[in-house]
């Protein structure tokens, strides 16, 4: 079930009937908790039941190691339960998320000396196991809680279906945020009520969720596709083909993906946040206004928040974060980046991906200091104007990176580069039955104008309730534009591009 769906919006009205219904009885938040876990199982099943097993192993796991660490006396059998916990988790994730990769290169080095090995159907299918949605998300959520009472910041928690609870809260299940025990169980264990503000913020998020998920990303999707290819086998079929634009729509085509991306990813977890919010549980902002961010260091604030945060909390601060000078931070934040690329997905693209963002980060945390800078005094306009400068800056560097991440292949990424820096920038011609880049860039700004100007004033209020700051007039006006955008224009149905992570 996604969230971009009639059937979801079905399945939430139901939820919250029954959820508010069931607060009128005695110890009500604890019905609720108990109604709440089996529809987020039901929730989670409507993919495929068989993989709710994973989802309860890994509850098992975590819940009874936790409690063992917690009672355990000595230091060294803590270390040997926390080692269990990540050892099990890890490995489940690896089996399911990393298998195809390592069987994929073991089939390819195989034929450098046999050109017909494992070439039989019956190979092909041991040789492939399939993903399922949300795996990265929940594993990392309940290694984060183990590993927070192995370093006594929370206790264990003691009742387990409050812990399943936490583990498979459907709003956050399969697409994020990443939440942390210590946020979200709490809540869980508290009486919870509405107010009406939280109605209207809840109907917000999920009118702003919709209009970024179906209208932006599932529109901005046949545009990608144009240079991209709109299926691998399209591009197997062609290599040539997939390497003949010029740099210019290639260019165009990976602003386009940033866009969709991020109205995909960020549009499900606002959808996410709005529902948490009418069930009266607060989620953490996972996106805030990337585009406008002024460095890296900010973009990663802004930018699939909460996992960079567990990034940093149990990767780069483990490592040693910056504290043993630059040379090793450099390093740690290279490590952190490169994991980060495995995370998102089990191929040498998302590998180079992962690298690439590393590199940026660190070339920018080395030189940042030498960078030119305005003089004190400066004026408005040129201030104005390098801001404008570095925003875009920003955005088109984060932007490159869509080659490794949208690419289907390591040929495919060298083509698309090969492109961006050899051949002529010509925006005003077809090439490979593609419009113009300049058209193409028009078409782009077309579907992504609004949302440009929506995120200037949430960037400007920081606040993503700052539409209730407007009068009246203003907010209905919005609520219709978006409203009819979403209805008109938008496509439903498409799946997140996340669930593949």
């Amino acid at each position: 079930m996604v969230f971009n769906s009639f059937i979801y919006l079905v399945f939430l009205a139901i939820v919250l009937a029954i959820y508010w219904s069931l607060q009128r009885v005695r110890q009500g938040y604890r019905w609720q908790n108990r109604f709440l876990l089996l529809a987020s199982y039901f929730f989670y099943g409507w993919w495929d039941w068989l993989f709710l097993s994973l989802i309860l192993l890994s509850t098992g796991i975590d819940y009874a190691t936790a409690r063992w660490i917690e009672t355990a006396q000595s230091e060294a059998r803590r270390r040997i339960l926390i080692s269990i916990s990540v050892i099990s988790n890890l490995s489940i994730l690896g089996i399911f998320k990393y298998f195809n990769f390592f069987a994929d290169s073991l089939v390819q080095a195989a034929r450098v000396f046999d050109a017909g090995a494992f070439s039989d159907a019956h190979s092909a299918t041991l040789l492939s196991v399939v993903l399922p949605v949300g795996i990265s998300f929940y594993t990392f959520q309940t290694m984060a809680y183990t590993i927070d009472v192995f370093r006594r910041r929370i206790p264990a928690e003691r009742d387990f279906l409050d812990f399943a609870l936490f583990v498979t809260f459907f709003p956050q299940l399969v697409a994020g945020p990443i939440e942390r025990a210590e946020d979200l169980l709490p809540q869980l264990k508290r009486p919870r009520s509405i107010a009406w503000q939280d109605i209207e913020a809840g109907a917000w998020f999920l009118l702003l969720g919709f209009f970024l998920k179906t209208y932006i990303a599932d529109s901005l999707s046949p545009l990608v596709d144009r240079v991209f290819l709109p299926g691998r086998g399209i591009y197997l079929a062609d290599p040539t083909y997939a390497a003949g634009f010029n740099g210019a729509q290639v260019l165009v085509a990976c602003v386009a993906f940033m866009f969709q991306i991020y109205g995909d990813f960020a549009g499900y977890s606002i959808i996410a946040l709005g529902s948490a919010r009418l069930l009266g549980v607060r989620l953490t902002m996972n996106f805030e206004t990337p585009q406008y961010s002024l460095n890296p260091a900010e973009l990663w604030r802004r930018w699939h928040a909460t996992l960079n945060r567990w990034i940093s909390d149990y990767v780069y601060v483990p490592l040693g974060g910056s504290r043993h000078g630059n040379w090793k931070k450099w390093r740690n934040l290279f490590l952190a980046f490169f994991l980060s690329g495995l995370w998102h997905g089990a191929s040498w693209s998302f590998v180079l991906w992962g690298a690439y963002l590393g590199l940026w980060t660190v070339l920018y945390d080395a030189f940042r200091e030498r960078l030119p800078r305005l003089p004190a005094g400066a004026p408005a306009f040129l201030r104005g104007g390098s801001v404008v400068m570095r925003m875009a800056g920003v955005t088109l560097l984060f932007s490159l990176s869509a080659v490794f991440f949208r690419a289907y292949d390591f040929g495919h990424t060298i083509a698309l580069f090969r492109s961006l820096l050899t051949t002529n920038w010509d925006w005003t011609h077809a090439i490979n039955n593609v419009k113009p880049a300049g058209v193409y860039a028009l078409e782009v700004l077309q579907k992504v104008g609004l949302l440009l100007v929506l995120d200037a004033m949430w960037r400007r209020s920081g606040d993503p309730l700052w539409i209730f700051q407007r009068n009246p007039w203003f907010r209905g006006a919005a609520y219709c534009s978006l409203y009819s955008l979403i209805v008109i224009y938008g496509v439903f149905g498409k799946d997140v591009i996340y669930f593949a992570f």
